[in-house]
């Protein structure tokens, strides 16, 4: 009997210390044998969740996912602390999901280490050279921001679901660099991928046990199962284009950025171990793709349905446009001259919160930092959600007002605009940023003087509340783009 329970005893013991917190973590609630905190986020109410525990617990604290800690940072101070002082050790992705399963650490956005600093370097270089992130890449986006004024007509101000076209239409900006083409609004095999890129930023909740396990992905309680198909869609579609630019390979004749690449490695053809294979140019411009895709076309569905809710700020925005633009073409010139069209989609941004726990992030080496270890390969979230609903910086942040950013003379902040972290910050922080700020810019005034954005029902207007997966999306709603 003694023996047995002897046993019993070491068992327990050694369970709790597989699945306990090891000491020096930052804390966080009671762990349970073999599970840790399993459920203790719901993955669908995972911001409210994790406010919750931070007043309890602080700025840092861990949740144990069965024997793997995953430890979450808030504040703007200990952000920028970690991702730009301590840059060089916290630069890496985890081992989860999407780094091991979708992207094979091959890419941008989930590879680590050498690999993934020398194709960055590459990466902004090259894009750059296309006009990435510079005021003449400006007449490009115009042009497709007209053909998507044109595809709005058709409706006629009849009410419509906006996600399609403008998903469409800011996906050509990016396919414009990356393919050197871009895609009818009717192309079915190019909808189709945008549908399915729909499904797979639903499915991948970073709250998920599978997200941090990806062993259990195969498991349909996680719905991470429908991603892989996706995946290869993606890919499927990405090697076609990169096949098609094989093919018709002119050194003399770089139109894009799979030329660009594809002329880098033939550059490197005696490199024993380059770094520029065709798995990383796949990974490459299936990220820049993926990015220059969803958030900026999410960040304007919120922008037009919060134009929809305050239609006393979109009157004064038509005024302030119509008043320094008129009818003509708007350009980043007038950017300065419209400092309400600012706010607002710094607000916007702010509220939106498009992607509020960030992508994970881990160490290359065990840290210390205020008392507590970073272990080398912890899942770890900087929460932009803590910077952009911190009271402090933002006083009432539940509420929607621009003119927090303005200073008492109606000139923008700067102060307040660079706390506004939508895009994280430091060695990780997106690529596409300043690509990004052009195109809400650009679009949104455009359709500011081409229309009047009206509910579906003057009565029922549209949910405010997002749907969490991998983003913090707006529900399904309809609108109507009634011509001024």
């Amino acid at each position: 009997m003694w023996v047995t329970l002897a046993i019993v005893c070491v068992l327990v013991f050694l369970i709790w210390s597989l699945t306990g917190r090891r000491k020096g973590l930052p804390p966080g609630p009671t762990c349970y044998p073999i599970i840790g905190n399993v459920g203790l986020i719901k993955p669908s109410e995972a911001v409210k969740d994790h406010r919750r525990l931070r007043k309890i617990y602080g700025d840092f604290y861990s949740l144990m996912i069965f024997h793997r800690p995953v430890i979450f940072i808030h504040g703007l101070h200990n952000i920028r602390e970690l991702l730009v002082k301590h840059g060089d050790v916290f630069s890496d992705r985890p081992k989860v999901f999407p780094s091991e399963v979708l992207a094979k650490r091959k890419g941008l956005a989930w590879s680590s280490g050498s690999l993934w600093k020398e194709q960055r370097t590459f990466a902004l270089t090259t894009m750059r050279k296309f006009g990435f992130g510079r005021r003449c890449l400006q007449s490009q986006v115009m042009e497709e921001v007209d053909c998507l004024m044109e595809e709005f007509e058709k409706y006629e101000g009849q009410p419509f679901d906006i996600r399609e076209q403008l998903k469409t239409s800011v996906s050509n900006v990016i396919c414009s660099l990356l393919f050197g083409k871009r895609f009818d609004y009717e192309d079915a095999k190019f909808k189709r991928l945008l549908n399915l890129f729909n499904t797979l930023i639903a499915v991948l909740n970073f709250s998920s046990p599978a997200f941090i396990f990806p062993e259990l992905a195969s498991f349909k309680i996680f719905n991470f199962d429908k991603a892989a198909p996706i995946i290869k869609a993606l890919n499927d579609f990405v090697a076609e284009k990169v096949e098609e630019h094989r093919k018709n390979f002119d050194e003399n004749n770089i139109n894009d950025y799979i030329d660009a690449y594809i002329a880098e490695q033939k550059r490197r053809t005696s490199e024993i171990n380059t770094t520029f294979t065709d798995e990383q140019l796949a990974g490459s411009v299936r990220d820049f793709f993926t990015a220059g895709t969803e958030t900026t076309s999410l960040t304007l569905r919120w922008a037009l349905l919060y134009l929809i809710h305050y239609p006393e700020i979109q009157e004064q925005l038509k005024k302030d446009i119509d008043s320094v633009i008129g009818q003509g073409q708007p350009n980043m010139e007038h950017k300065e001259q419209l400092p309400r069209v600012e706010v607002f989609l710094l607000e916007v941004q702010r509220v939106a919160n498009i992607l509020p726990l960030n992508l994970p992030h881990t160490t290359s080496e065990d840290i210390w930092y205020k008392g507590y270890i970073f272990p080398k390969g912890a899942v770890m979230f900087f929460l932009i959600d803590s910077v952009l609903s911190d009271p402090e910086i933002f006083p009432e942040p539940a509420k929607f007002n621009p003119q927090r950013f303005l200073d008492e003379n109606g000139k923008l902040s700067v102060e307040k605009k660079e706390k506004v972290t939508a895009f994280s910050t430091g060695r990780r922080m997106c690529l596409g940023e300043p690509l990004a700020k052009m195109e809400l810019f650009l679009f949104l005034t455009r359709v500011l003087q081409r229309f009047d954005v009206k509910p579906e029902n003057p009565d029922c207007l549209p949910s405010l509340k997002g749907t969490f997966g991998a983003t913090n999306a707006t529900k399904p709603f309809k609108l109507r783009l009634v011509k001024r």
